[in-house]
């Protein structure tokens, strides 16, 4: 770990990590906190599985999704779509894609993209493009939207504290929801039976709050260490996240409120997440040491089973239905696919 994070660290208190900074002394050093940025790898040394070399059109990945066995890969101002074998074959369909858009996320059968103005949604099956007009709403400018597994479009502002809801064919929203600040990143998580929680992100203040996107009303808000990364979702309210800054994984749930559950400590500059739903582990890529590991979070501390050699820049990872791993370089180094990684305790 780095010093300056070092020091960071060594500034916050336990209360820090949940909610905001305590006030320092004077002469203190203010830490770094807020507006994380993955930080560029050293050399890959012998990725764990195998690595695919992806067509230049495609092979610098800034995301990476999968709605079912398809994987969605986003280089620029193309996304990429086809499973493990059609990536290895280079028989893939291109979508065009704007190159302002934000992060992309994924349902059972659809690719979901904010594009400032308008919100792509990508049939995974034909590469097909259901065009969402967010002009003249207060959705916009966006680069956060999910779908719920109802069909619900939630959308988030980029620039201000507005969060709206759209049912499956409506141009108007069902809800306008104010929120704490504007969305960096926004996924929907399953809760069961019950209707998908819906979990939002500000890089800048490195905050994570839920929003009862039903009843048009925001949750709590709690903070994320030092810099948050990326979040993913899980099963039953488990989403999944990594504090870039503060070098930790931390698990939290959104059943009924958003609640910090664990963190632990991982290597430098994390930022890639996902959870195994076949394993029972959360896996986080640290692109500073380019390694990935899978945590066993069943118990009251998270337990590393698993630490791999990764690609370089591997801000990308997800576990297919069938357990393989992918992971995409930022940079050039191609699509990693590990099918049966060794669980040992670490």
């Amino acid at each position: 770990m780095k010093a300056g994070r070092l020091t960071a660290l060594a500034a916050l208190t336990a209360s820090t990590l949940l909610l905001a900074a305590c006030s320092a002394e004077p002469g203190d050093e203010a830490p770094e906190m807020g507006d994380a940025v993955a930080e560029a790898s050293p050399p890959a040394a012998d990725p764990a599985g195998r690595v695919v070399e992806l067509a230049a059109g495609y092979s610098a990945a800034t995301d990476l999704e999968a709605a079912g066995d398809t994987l969605g890969l986003r280089s620029a101002g193309t996304l990429a779509l086809g499973t493990v074998d059609q990536f290895e074959s280079g028989d893939v369909t291109e979508v065009a894609v704007p190159e302002n858009c934000g992060d992309l996320t994924a349902s059972a059968d659809t690719f979901v993209l904010a594009c400032r103005e308008e919100v792509l949604l990508v049939d995974a099956a034909t590469g097909g493009v259901d065009k969402r007009s967010l002009a003249g709403t207060d959705a916009a400018p966006a680069l956060g939207a999910t779908l719920t597994s109802t069909g619900e479009l939630v959308v988030g502002n980029s620039e201000s504290d507005q969060v709206l809801v759209f049912g499956q064919d409506s141009e108007e929203p069902l809800e306008t929801i104010t929120v704490a600040g504007n969305t960096s990143q926004l996924i929907s998580v399953p809760r069961g039976d019950g209707d998908d929680a819906v979990v939002r992100t500000n890089h800048a203040n490195t905050t994570i709050q839920d929003i009862h996107w039903r009843d048009g009303e925001q949750g709590g808000t709690l903070r994320v260490g030092l810099g948050v990364g990326r979040i993913a979702a899980g099963e039953n309210g488990l989403v999944i996240v990594s504090d870039n800054l503060g070098d930790q994984l931390a698990i939290y749930t959104a059943t009924d409120v958003i609640r910090l559950h664990q963190t632990s400590p991982v290597d430098d500059s994390p930022w890639g997440v996902d959870w195994d739903a076949g394993r029972n582990l959360a896996w986080i890529a640290s692109t500073g040491t380019n390694t990935l590991a899978g945590f066993d979070i069943s118990s009251g501390t998270p337990e590393r089973r698993v630490l791999l050699n990764t690609v370089a820049d591997a801000q990308n990872v997800v576990v297919l239905e069938d357990g393989t791993l992918v992971l995409a370089s930022a940079t050039g180094g191609g699509l990693q696919v590990i099918d049966n990684p060794e669980l040992t305790s670490q």
